[in-house]
């Protein structure tokens, strides 16, 4: 057969035997490697008998590396051979990097001996333990690439055959055989990127999932769905009993037909050729009889309609578990996600990976001269990450010069590139006439716009664009982004706008579209529109060029019209009377002209205008739903609104000099939007707004001149957000509570006036939908806030920045939903009660006076107390407390240490992470989750502790245990000092406690941090960790990092200690603690007792340096200050590169 189909130069061989030649080496790996050599499949063994404790040779680990199959045999003594075991190992890297299979077979040993290392295994890894004491990482790897091999499928030889050797070995022969015979699927030349996305698929696939599994690769064209699908592929095909790729199922169906693509599957999967299949429907039926048994991977790709993939496959009931079907289609939802269907979309590649796949393809691989980068980066910019426009247009560049280079992006702008558009034509070509509309509509003009927006233009269009733009987002043509606006990539965009230029290539005015500056010139220069245009955006800003409006006479057809800094001169009577959309910034008249024909417009948008006011000789508008007439300076006045009853969005931000505002207003039954934002000169708003039943949001925030709000607000009872922000607002209406549907309400920058006659301190002042709430810098003080929140029982958000009170309502700890509270620049803050667990977000960035903060039930989130200087105790993360002068000398006394200075005289750096600040104080203790510890002025390491080392690390090994004797903590102290040569440092303290026999480790990374006042000064920091029951667990926080008998005798353990940079570790020292017993006596019971109620924290956030500050250093006034620089030293990048080669020596498991 076999080797022939191997023709790969990837390969040297078809499979490598890993065996313990003890075992196997003269009996069954000898059959099984002549019956494997008599069928033509070149194999590798290793036909010396190698001593246990050699190590694997490297044209062994190459031998592995060229093979596509290895047959993993294993037997009783397989894993006391450390050679197998790193066979092992090397062979499972390999087939995670992808293309190499490999089959365990289970010789004369349970599987469940193998995963569960029992047995012969378990009696392997007890003489590995003593032998590889010091490489206990080895050993776990060993361990888990057991466990691994041992869940893959493979063939236990007492179950199959009944034991029977010779049959097995057919049967291994064979199936080897038929996987051979598979054919590698040609992917892609330069494979830049793929890999990564492959894993990402087949992780979606779920190996070890015994259900079916499918997964859907979509994305637009020409973005690698079909490239990614073949790696995955090639990648896994072998780990499955029958396999198929359906290549360009769209395209195929339409030309051969789908039972031709039945009998295709049926022959690639069961390695045969197949009868003639008479109709979709028997072919459905033979698929599911012959396939039903058989664990398949099948690949469709290209699926373009769900009934394609309905009559190849029919639904995934009869698949055989562990089945695995991969789709590619270019329609996101062609199936609904569920357990059984999961999506993958294939992104764009990122810059660094287009570069590179053009410049594989542009230079053959060679690096390109510096004069061609400029180039290269602006067609990566053109095709944003398109791996299809990447190879046509590296490729057709290959070998050019410069000058090509720079004309053929010239000619991009214009025309863009034939076979990149032919190919994303496809998904053009497979729109109705009404969705080419729309795509076409977007393309040229409406790429960045609110989806809603445009829907109302095209609606009235005849379009039908709620089903046109779902129809272009199933199809990754158009997408919406969290914002409602829509985006398109620019090679659709283009591939749209040249399917415009093509329906007249040499004239403009013959196409439906036209928004490429040049050519509307032309057209309007030389009077060339006809009524094939439809759409048309000019847009010269700063130049104020004239036209005149005889130019558009013949556009009899345009609905689409933009203008920007455009004077048009003559009678308006020659533009169109279909617009539906009139967008013309800079407008330069006082008044609409009476000849301008509006009554069929959708949406008028006159943006930075010279309008005084609105004509009052335009009295019917009855189509028009959006006026947006923003920044518009002149204007005195709105519009007369009874000529516009459809109107649903109304824009004048930031009209200055507007001073009335119509009180036909309240007749507008549909408006949703009223934004007057920044209108600085109104001054009043009419009662009659309170009649619009439909509006959902108003905003009149930035209106300086705004006394109030009309009294009755409450009659709104749609709206939905109130916005009044720095207005001269003093007073809420009474009516503010009845806003039933109210769910955001901001009054930021306004100084509110809470009567205790109109609003008593327990009456709910605010509608209780509320979600969000602003009163920033509202002048609120003890007196004047809400005492009583109780009632917003649905608020998210809290906004109290800049008031004046000193304590919060205990009320507001009883709001369940709240998620967000802003407590910035309150300067007289003290105190803040519990609050609730569903905070996700606080922040109280300065606030000097506060000092006590209940966050005993916080759960994690963006916690910010910048400036908090004085911040004593953040309850449930740690607390500072002054240290007693009893407590130090007991310390000092038992530990026979002594300090340069008297104690009442010590004085420290105090430095505060969370809050980054820097205070001088006296000496404090630390209880941070549970941890305690003091920090003490003395050079030395207390004498009682067992175990001690010059520098920032040490070793030691649990010593033996008498029966009933247990460790519950240990005592960590470290002795450091500033650098002599340094005047800056970067503070990152953690220790690091890893415990190599039992495979965890712990980190402790502490908020708060002293150091010595004195340049020359040392300073010990002495920390308690307990653990067992000795936490109080009513004073925790986060349970879920309590462990229980972590440390036993026989345990290595390791400590490393980094302090940061600039910061000299000179020793340290641990000392262990036991449940009733201490080591030594007295002495260190009373350590213990001195830093009592102490416990213990498990931290998996390491080396956060980005979280840290820079701390600079006076010499000569004993001060420090904290920035946020990064210093570009030479000396910073030796000890963060040395820090991060430490992080790295860590084991697998600890990274």
């Amino acid at each position: 057969m076999a080797s022939s189909n191997s023709n790969s130069s990837k390969w040297d061989y078809d499979v490598f035997l890993s065996f313990k030649g003890a075992d196997t080496g003269k009996g069954f790996t000898d059959h099984l490697y002549s019956a494997l050599v008599r069928d033509g499949i070149h194999t590798f063994r290793d036909v010396n008998e190698i001593n246990s404790g050699e190590e694997i040779g490297p044209e062994y680990l190459q031998a592995i590396e060229k093979s596509r199959f290895s047959i993993v045999i294993l037997s009783k003594g397989y894993a006391s051979s450390t050679w197998c075991l790193d066979e092992l190992v090397h062979i499972l890297e390999c087939r995670k990097e992808g293309g190499h299979a490999v089959w365990p077979v289970f010789y004369d040993i349970d599987p469940s001996d193998v995963e569960e290392l029992k047995g012969s295994f378990e009696e392997a890894f007890a003489e590995h333990e003593k032998s590889f004491k010091d490489d206990m990482d080895k050993v776990q790897r060993w361990k888990d690439a057991l466990r691994e091999v041992a869940y893959l499928k493979g063939l236990d030889l007492q179950k199959h055959w009944d034991g029977h050797e010779a049959k097995n070995i057919d049967y291994i022969v064979k199936e080897i055989s038929d996987r051979l015979d598979r054919t590698i699927l040609s992917v892609t030349t330069h494979p830049v990127g793929l890999l990564s996305r492959a894993k990402e698929v087949i992780s979606l696939l779920g190996e070890k999932l015994v259900d079916v599994r499918i997964v859907g690769i979509y994305g637009m064209g020409g973005i690698g769905k079909t490239t990614v699908a073949k790696k995955v592929y090639n990648l896994v095909f072998h780990e499955f009993e029958g396999s198929c790729f359906l290549e360009n199922v769209r395209k195929e169906s339409i030309s051969k037909g789908i039972a031709c693509l039945q009998r295709q599957l049926l022959s690639e999967t069961l390695k045969r050729k197949h009868e003639k299949i008479d109709n979709i429907s028997r072919g459905l039926n033979v698929i599911r009889d012959r396939l039903h048994r058989k664990r398949i991977f099948i690949v469709l790709d290209d699926i373009d309609e769900l009934e394609q993939l309905n009559k190849i496959l029919g639904n995934f009931d009869w698949l055989f578990p562990g089945s695995r079907v991969i789709i590619t289609t270019r329609i996101k939802d062609l199936l609904q996600p569920s357990e059984l269907y999961l999506q993958y979309e294939v992104e764009e590649l990122n810059n660094d990976d287009s570069l590179q796949l053009l410049r594989l393809h542009a230079f053959n691989e060679h690096h390109p001269v510096d004069n061609y980068m400029d180039c290269m980066r602006r067609i990566v910019s053109y095709v944003r990450g398109i791996p299809l426009a990447l190879e046509v247009l590296g490729s057709s560049l290959c070998g050019q010069s410069i000058n090509v280079w720079n004309s053929k992006l010239e000619k991009l702008k214009v025309i863009g590139n034939g076979d990149i558009h032919n190919k994303l034509k496809i998904s053009n070509d497979s729109l109705d006439d009404t969705e080419k509309f729309i795509f076409l509509d977007i393309a040229c003009f409406f790429i960045g716009f609110n989806k809603d927006y445009i829907m109302s233009i095209l609606e009235d269009c005849g379009f039908f664009p709620a089903d046109g733009i779902n129809t272009l987002m199933r199809r990754c043509i158009v997408k919406v982004g969290p914002d409602n606006k829509l985006s398109m990539h620019d090679l659709l965009r283009d591939m749209g706008r040249e399917i415009v230029r093509q329906e007249s290539s040499t004239d403009p005015g013959e196409r439906s579209r036209l928004w490429r500056q040049e050519d509307v010139i032309d057209v309007i220069t030389d009077r060339m529109g006809t009524k094939a245009v439809e759409g048309l955006i000019l847009n010269l800003p700063g130049l104020k060029q004239s036209f005149s409006t005889k130019a558009f006479k013949k556009m009899k057809k345009l609905r689409l019209l933009q203008l920007n800094c455009i004077c048009l001169e003559g009678s308006y009577e020659y533009i169109s009377t279909k617009l539906r959309w009139l967008c013309w910034l800079e407008f330069p008249l006082k008044s609409i002209p009476p000849d301008l024909y509006l009554e069929t417009l959708i949406a008028l948008d006159m943006r930075y205008s010279s309008l005084h006011q609105f004509s009052e000789e335009i009295k019917s508008l009855k189509k028009l739903k959006f006026l947006n007439l923003s920044h518009s300076h002149e204007l005195t006045k709105t519009p007369n609104f009874e000529g516009l009853p459809c109107l649903e969005k109304l824009i004048l931000k930031d009209c200055v000099s507007l001073v009335e505002v119509h009180d036909s207003i309240g007749i507008l039954g549909r408006l949703l939007l009223l934004n007057f934002k920044n209108c600085k000169s109104l001054k009043t708003l009419p009662g009659s707004i309170c009649a619009l039943s439909s509006l959902k949001k108003l905003n009149v925030s930035g209106c300086l001149k705004l006394e109030g709000l009309p009294e009755d607000l409450g009659s709104l009872k749609s709206l939905v957000v109130l916005l009044a922000d720095g207005t001269a607002i003093s007073t809420i209406p009474e009516t503010i509570g009845n806003l039933e549907k109210l769910k955001i309400l901001s009054f930021h920058d306004c100084h509110l006036i809470f009567s205790p006659r109109k609003f008593p301190q327990t009456m709910n002042i605010f509608p209780a939908s509320l979600q969000e709430l602003d009163l920033r810098h509202c002048n609120l003080s003890d007196s004047m806030i809400p005492h009583d929140f109780r009632g917003l029982f649905l608020l998210q958000t809290l906004k109290l920045c800049g008031n004046n009170f000193t304590s919060l309502p205990a009320s507001i700890g009883n709001l369940p939903k709240l998620t967000k509270l802003l407590l910035n620049n309150c300067k007289r803050l003290e105190y803040i009660p519990e609050l609730q667990s569903s905070l996700e977000t606080f922040h109280a960035n300065d606030c000097p006076r506060l000092q006590f903060i209940n966050m005993k039930f916080w759960r994690g989130g963006e916690l910010k107390l910048n400036g908090c200087r004085n911040l004593k105790c953040l309850q449930g993360f740690f607390n500072l407390e002054p240290l007693g002068v009893d407590v130090v000398e007991k310390i000092l006394g038992t530990c026979g240490l002594v300090t340069e200075k008297p104690f009442p005289a010590v004085e420290v750096h105090i430095i505060n992470n969370l809050t980054r600040t820097a205070i001088i104080s006296p000496l404090q203790a630390l209880c941070e989750k549970s941890i305690y510890s003091i920090f003490l002025p003395v050079k030395d390491i207390p004498t009682r502790f067992s175990h001690q080392n010059e520098g920032d690390t040490i070793s030691l090994q649990v010593p033996a245990l008498d029966p009933g004797c247990k460790v519950t903590g240990f005592l960590i102290s470290v002795v450091y000092a500033w650098e002599d040569s340094l005047e800056s440092c970067y503070l990152s303290p953690n220790i690091t406690v890893i415990n190599r026999t039992r495979n965890f480790d712990w980190i402790y990374d502490p908020r708060v941090t002293f150091f010595p006042c004195e340049v020359e000064q040392d300073m010990m920091w002495l920390s308690c960790w307990l653990f067992e029951n000795e936490i109080n667990e009513k004073d925790v926080v986060d349970m879920s990092w309590r462990f229980q008998d972590e440390v036993e005798e026989g345990d290595q353990l390791e400590v490393l200690i980094d302090m940061g940079f600039g910061i000299v570790v000179k020793r340290c020292g641990i000392h262990l603690l036991y449940h009733h017993n201490d080591l030594q006596g007295s002495q260190s019971n009373d350590i213990l007792a001195a830093i009592s109620h102490a416990s213990f924290s498990r931290h998996h956030g390491r080396f956060m340096m980005s979280s840290r500050l820079w701390l600079t250093f006076n010499r000569n006034c004993h001060e420090v200050t904290l920035t946020r620089r990064w210093y570009d030293v030479q000396s910073f990048k030796r000890w963060s590169n040395k820090r991060e080669q430490r992080v790295n020596e860590l084991p697998d498991f600890y990274r």
